[in-house]
């Protein structure tokens, strides 16, 4: 069977969002086999802190019944979502058979797997299709969207003939690693990779976002530099996705708290262009936090200030880079 570590090897430069500092930093090494897939526009998203359910041997396929029997387990920690697309033409039984052989490299121990068409994965051990799975993936909440637009729910994914999952550990006591690992089998358009992961025993404590809560709290305004838009463009970078996570976090934490985004630019392009841009970004955080971090949009408002609110020089590039910016003001 040829690999498909070697027949894919050439997407990992062009699709790895993250260099290997920074996915060792963030992510379970049990990610790393996906490197040779396309991940989606916002994947992985990284949650400091939360709880999901994992599937851990059959379960009934009613969705009222979810998370509800011996095999549903709850766990709570560094919770990280993950989705990845294969190249057409690879089945997702090569990538099931690859990917475990993988696990168990890494020192992962595979708890269950399942087939859906093959009866495996439910109670009643008749065959169903993908969906079956899909629905439960969603259940009791539906994982986020990680597409482009944010518009993709993962039961959709999985409107296949059948379907494959997996679930893994690795660890013993209060520090492990759990990952859950769903395949729609859709060779022809590329096989679709939906994971989750949970590393237990990271802290509760959410200091980035109390941090930023606090400096707010004082100056009723913060200026954010880690929030980057592709050059003339509304189009939110996955580098961004650490600074709106912790600004979610900060709302949730505040459940009373209201902010305007305000955003700003430097002086290429003239200001009927930069005010329409700076509108336009502002516009596009608070779109982020509310589709993709479920932000109440009544607590966010969004305004463009251009380039007439520069807090530095636009005679040379550094001034310009702390020109084009994002701040939160209190409401």
């Amino acid at each position: 069977m040829k690999r498909v570590t070697v027949a894919m090897l050439a997407t990992i430069v062009a699709f790895n969002f993250f260099t290997e500092a920074e996915a060792s930093a963030n992510l379970p090494v049990a990610l790393d086999f996906f490197k040779i897939a396309t991940p989606e526009a916002n994947s992985p998203r990284i949650i400091d802190y939360d709880e999901t359910w994992f599937i851990t041997g059959p379960v009934s396929d009613a969705t009222n019944n979810a998370t509800q029997g011996d095999h549903w387990k709850l766990e709570e920690g560094k919770l990280i979502y993950a989705y990845y697309r294969f190249q057409p033409g690879v089945s997702a039984l090569q990538i099931q058979r690859e990917y475990e052989a993988s696990l168990k490299e890494a020192g992962y121990e595979i708890g269950f797997s399942c087939v859906t068409d093959k009866g495996t994965c439910f109670l009643d051990t008749r065959p169903a299709p993908g969906v079956y799975l899909g629905l439960l993936l969603d259940a009791p909440r539906d994982m986020p969207a990680l597409d482009e637009h944010s518009m993709s729910y993962v039961r959709n994914y999985f409107n296949t003939s059948s379907a494959r999952y997996i679930y893994a550990t690795k660890g013993r006591g209060e520090n492990m690693t759990h990952i859950a690992v769903s395949l729609a089998d859709s060779p022809a358009k590329g096989v679709m990779a939906i994971t989750k992961s949970i590393m237990t025993g990271a802290s509760a404590a959410i200091t980035g976002a109390s941090s930023l809560r606090n400096e707010l709290k004082q100056n009723r305004t913060v200026s954010l530099d880690n929030l980057l838009f592709d050059v003339g463009s509304d189009i939110l970078l996955p580098l961004s996705r650490d600074q709106l996570h912790e600004i979610a976090m900060m709302m949730r934490e505040d459940p009373s708290m209201k902010l305007q985004i305000v955003g700003h630019t430097d002086s290429d392009g003239g200001h009927d262009y930069n005010l329409d841009l700076s509108q336009r970004r502002a516009a596009s955080v608070v779109r982020a936090l509310a589709e993709g971090f479920d932000i109440e949009r009544d607590r966010l408002s969004s305004s463009g200030k251009g380039l007439s609110e520069p807090v530095a020089s636009n005679d040379n590039e550094s001034g310009k880079a702390k020109n084009r910016r994002v701040e939160l003001r209190l409401q």
